[in-house]
């Protein structure tokens, strides 16, 4: 009877462990929170960023002032198509700015010569697991943690945000989101530059698997506008 039960015990432990396993392994869908600060005083501070990821669509609201009065301002990408739309929100007046992007990953921006080195230092970050990188370029030193834990590529949205312009110059800082290929998902990353020692830290939080705002996605009833994509972000593309 004992040895019985020692062989259930063993199955459910490699049962979990499956578990556990499987469960690491998948994309991401859920929302998390993206906060910046700085070492300057008096600084500007940046607005938070609320993300949502559904099945591979992504949704940021930018929380600033505009935010607090009523006002939804929103970033959608669909990567299917490449498409990023540009919502405004307040009350009845629905308006979006939707760019076709078929050529945004051919990404034509010029690209900062980086250094990256992993280091064997160790924290968890919200509850997971993340290891310690640098990423150094000409002018700046990043300190990123990157969690394995996670599957979904914040750098690569975030730089192509930064690259068309969406997010403003707010987020344009360091060089971590040039890293090719992370393995994993960004939770924390602080840039310091070499000139004059200002830096600037990005944080995630509130990360919450499965958990996604889906009114956030809803844009029923809303005006579109459809204009080019920008002189550095490819190619128009056709609707079909």
């Amino acid at each position: 009877m004992k040895e019985f039960l020692r062989l259930i015990a063993i199955g459910l432990l490699f049962f979990c462990c499956g578990i556990i396993s499987s469960s690491a392994q998948k994309i991401f869908n859920g929302s998390f929170m993206m906060t910046f600060s700085s070492s300057q005083q008096n600084a500007k501070q940046d607005p938070p960023m609320f993300w949502n990821v559904d099945s591979g669509k992504v949704m940021m609201e930018i929380q600033d002032e505009m935010y607090k009065k009523g006002v939804s301002k929103r970033v959608l990408f669909t990567p299917a198509d490449s498409t990023w739309t540009m919502i405004m929100q307040l009350r009845s007046v629905k308006e979006a700015v939707r760019v076709h992007a078929n050529a945004m990953f051919r990404d034509t921006m010029k690209q900062p010569e980086i250094k990256t080195k992993s280091t064997s230092e160790k924290k968890v970050i919200e509850g997971f697991n993340c290891k310690k990188i640098i990423i150094e370029n000409d002018s700046a030193i990043d300190e990123a943690w990157i969690t394995s834990e996670i599957k979904f590529n914040l750098s690569k949205i975030y730089k192509l945000l930064c690259h068309c312009g969406l997010m403003g110059g707010f987020a344009e800082k360091g060089s971590w989101y040039f890293q090719k290929n992370p393995k994993g998902m960004v939770l924390e990353v602080t840039s310091k530059r070499k000139d004059n020692g200002h830096s600037y830290t990005m944080n995630i939080s509130q990360i919450q698997p499965g958990i996604i705002n889906k009114n956030l996605f809803d844009l029923k009833d809303f005006k579109f506008s459809d204009i080019p994509e920008g002189q550095n972000c490819g190619t128009v593309a056709k609707d079909k």
